[in-house]
């Protein structure tokens, strides 16, 4: 992400990994929205993270050029 006074803040960082198409073993994110969460005037970084058989979702506050994590859970088996 770029923060605003445009510093880039990386909020996950994974290493290049060889997948296995039948069980994969890696952890992927994606962005899902920037919106204010906690109210307090900026847009915050939902990320939703996806493993093998887990799913969860984590959201990211983004201050004077670092980032701390406002809630990791609502994990989900499908």
């Amino acid at each position: 992400m770029i923060g605003a006074s445009s510093q880039i803040v990386v909020l996950r960082e994974l290493p290049f990994q060889k997948t296995n198409a039948d069980v994969s073993q890696i952890t992927t994110w994606s962005l899902l929205d920037l919106t204010d969460v906690d109210g307090d005037g900026r847009p915050d970084a939902v990320l939703q993270g996806n493993d093998y058989e887990d799913h969860w979702i984590e959201v990211h506050s983004i201050q004077n050029g670092s980032h701390r994590m406002i809630f990791s859970g609502l994990g989900y088996y499908l």
